[in-house]
This record gives structure tokens, C-alpha cells and sequence, in this order.
């Protein structure tokens, strides 16, 4: 009978210590499972907050992309009318006879308007962390245009400009109407026979459009009809 109980205390004892290995495994696996749900969650939450995140920085880069259009519009617009100009000087007017009726040629080499693009759009982009969706390879499209763009305006700008520096310090070093002409905007017989009939003008116009106006031209307009195309994506893409 006390082998009985011994026995008996044994296989209590052993079946109080499975059941409590049993429990102890039970709440490592309930710990484990804790674990990986809150690191699922977690990862949903940041996937969720990056997207938003993608999100803002897409609609702020629409947002940009419409104004440089607007912009860009507003430039050639200004061209067209800067082109009639020069037309009259180099090709409308014979280059033995006076420029006449021009007001705009005097202002032709003082001053030149170019389209206000920054790098903006590029950095928001580059700020993000992409992957192959569909918004995200459509950012990276428009950072790369963009990166081109960029480079191809500062070269323009920095080109137009020395030429306009170089237009300008000859003025100011070879006539002496140059400093009423610039402060007060009075240009007397002797301005308007610079502009009307010298050759060193005209000289002067058709390198600045040669520069500027005939090259960039052509490339802002490649830009603006890649640029239309990435804003009717972007839109479809966000729905808007």
C-alpha cells in the first residue's frame, strides 16, 4: 500500500511538472506571438506613415510641377514676343538700312527673363524612400527630367548673362549716352544711332539669340511637354 502512494506521489509530481512545461511553453509561445504581432503592427505603421509621408511629398511636388509649367508658359510667351524683335533686327531689316518703329530694341541686351526653376522638387524626391510602386517610379521620372532640366537652365543662365555683362561693360567703356541711357532711360540721337543703324548691335542680338534663345528654346520646349505628361500621371495616380 505505500508503494501504492509512492508511486502515486510520482506520477503526480511528473504530471504537475509536464503540465508545468507545458504552461511555461504556452506563455513563451503567447510571448513570441506577442512579439511578432506588435513587430507586424509596428512595420504596418511605418509602411503606412512612409506612404503618407510619399504622399505629401507627390501632392507637393504636383503642387510645384504646375507652377513651373505656369511659369514656363509665361516664358515663352515672352520669347514669342522677344523673337518678333529680333526679327526686325536681323531679318525684317536689311542690314544697310535703319532699324525703325522698334522700342523694344532698346531694351533687348539689357535684360532677359528666363524660367524660375529650383531644385525643390528634386529634393523632396531624393528625401524619400522609394521602392518600384507605381507613385514611386513615377517620382523617380520626374527627378531625373528635372535633374536635366536643372542643369541645362543653369548653363543658359550662367551663358545669357556674361553675354549681357559683356554687352553691357562695352556700353559703358565705348559710349558716353550709356549713363543717362541706364539711370534715366533717355536714349538720345547718338543711343538711337547705335541701335538703329550699327552694325556692332546687331552683331551683339543675333549672338545673344544664337546663346539663348534659338537653344533653350528648343529644350524648354521638350521639358514642358515631359512636364505635362508627368502631371496628368501624378494626377491619375492620386486621384485627383
Amino acid at each position: 500500500m505505500r508503494i501504492f502512494n509512492i508511486s502515486r506521489f510520482k506520477m503526480l509530481k511528473n504530471q504537475r511538472l509536464k503540465n508545468y512545461v507545458l504552461y511555461a511553453f504556452g506563455e513563451i509561445i503567447l510571448v513570441v506571438l506577442g512579439i511578432l504581432i506588435a513587430l507586424k503592427v509596428n512595420n504596418n505603421n511605418l509602411q503606412n506613415q512612409k506612404q503618407q509621408q510619399v504622399l505629401s511629398s507627390a501632392n507637393r511636388v504636383l503642387e510645384l510641377m504646375q507652377k513651373d509649367d505656369s511659369d514656363i508658359n509665361g516664358v515663352l510667351n515672352h520669347w514669342a514676343n522677344v523673337e518678333k524683335t529680333i526679327d526686325t533686327v536681323l531679318v525684317i531689316t536689311k542690314a544697310n538700312e535703319p532699324i525703325i518703329n522698334c522700342e523694344s530694341c532698346l531694351d533687348l541686351l539689357l535684360s532677359i527673363k528666363l524660367p524660375e526653376l529650383d531644385d525643390e522638387i528634386v529634393q523632396l524626391i531624393s528625401n524619400e524612400d522609394l521602392s518600384n510602386s507605381e507613385l514611386d517610379n513615377i517620382l523617380k521620372a520626374i527627378a531625373k527630367d528635372y535633374k536635366s532640366i536643372l542643369i541645362t537652365a543653369n548653363f543658359y543662365k550662367e551663358s545669357s548673362t556674361e553675354v549681357l555683362k559683356d554687352h553691357l561693360n562695352h556700353l559703358k567703356e565705348n559710349y558716353s549716352w550709356f549713363a543717362q541711357y541706364l539711370y534715366n532711360g533717355i536714349c538720345d540721337e547718338a543711343c538711337q544711332e547705335y541701335h538703329n543703324n550699327s552694325s556692332d548691335y546687331r552683331n551683339k542680338v543675333a549672338y545673344l539669340n544664337f546663346i539663348l534663345y534659338d537653344s533653350y528654346q528648343y529644350d524648354l520646349l521638350l521639358f514642358k511637354d515631359r512636364l505635362k505628361k508627368h502631371i496628368l500621371k501624378l494626377k491619375s495616380e492620386l486621384s485627383i
